[in-house]
């Protein structure tokens, strides 16, 4: 088979597949099954395990069978001969990617800063952040996904700035369709759009600059922190109960 379609193919089976869970889930489950994923620690572990075999599990399987390469990934550059190298790339690529890494995600917060100094609205309130680990989990699965999108239109247009823009644009239609399968009002969660945009922005840039999947997990998780910082704020603790004098 033509590598190009086999890698379309793949494409194709994840954006399908990842629209027919969440409609499955929202559309057709109902109330009663979402309540069970989330709060049953066996429907939690049953999603995690789901949600790792989609965003690692998919990629990785294009790769051993041939379909995708570890640079069009960002895992590393081929064909590097005599170069000693780090997780797939020279010392001098990791300088150079660190730095533009550096440059873009320092450019992006202090947009996401400027932006919130101009919110009217308050900040979101929540019981806890999450932790950084957890920031660092959904920035690898994120970025892994949006490389993956990105690589049938590297191949389709053999340059690397109209696949990134083509994946964006793919990565975009089914962020809005996922959405609408959720029920998800427009203007809902709009600190969360912004900082997923400025995220999906940023890989991007990074993809056509340095391609290095590692350098975009981090650009993301730096990102997607800050975020969360800018934008909510965590709920006081519960005052202490105390017996009214008789």
């Amino acid at each position: 088979m033509n590598p190009k379609l086999q890698l379309a193919l793949w494409v194709a089976g994840s954006f399908a597949v990842g629209l027919a869970a969440v409609a499955a889930v929202y559309r057709f489950g109902g109330a009663r099954l979402r309540r069970a994923l989330v709060e049953s620690e066996l429907g939690s572990v049953f999603v995690e395990v789901v949600r790792f075999s989609y965003y690692i599990g998919l990629p990785f399987g294009a790769l051993i069978t041939g379909a995708l390469s570890v640079d069009l990934l960002g895992l590393g550059a081929i064909a590097v001969e005599d170069a000693s190298t780090l997780a797939g790339f020279t010392l001098r690529d990791w300088m150079r990617g660190s730095i533009a890494a550096g440059l873009a995600t320092g450019f992006v917060l202090v947009v996401l800063w400027l932006a919130r100094r101009s919110a009217d609205l308050p900040p979101a309130l929540f019981d806890a952040r999450p932790s950084a680990l957890l920031i660092v989990r959904e920035a690898a699965y994120a970025e892994a996904h949006w490389a993956f999108y990105r690589a049938p239109f590297v191949l389709l247009f053999q340059d690397a700035y109209w696949g990134a823009t083509a994946g964006f644009a793919l990565v975009a239609v089914e962020w809005v369709l996922a959405r609408r399968l959720r029920h998800t009002p427009p203007h809902a969660n709009r600190p969360h759009a912004l900082a997923a945009t400025c995220c999906m922005l940023t890989s991007g840039l990074l993809y056509v600059t340095a391609r290095n999947l590692w350098l975009m997990i981090v650009a993301h998780a730096a990102i997607r922190r800050v975020g969360e910082r800018l934008f909510t704020q965590t709920a006081p603790p519960a005052a202490p109960y105390r017996r009214a004098p008789n």
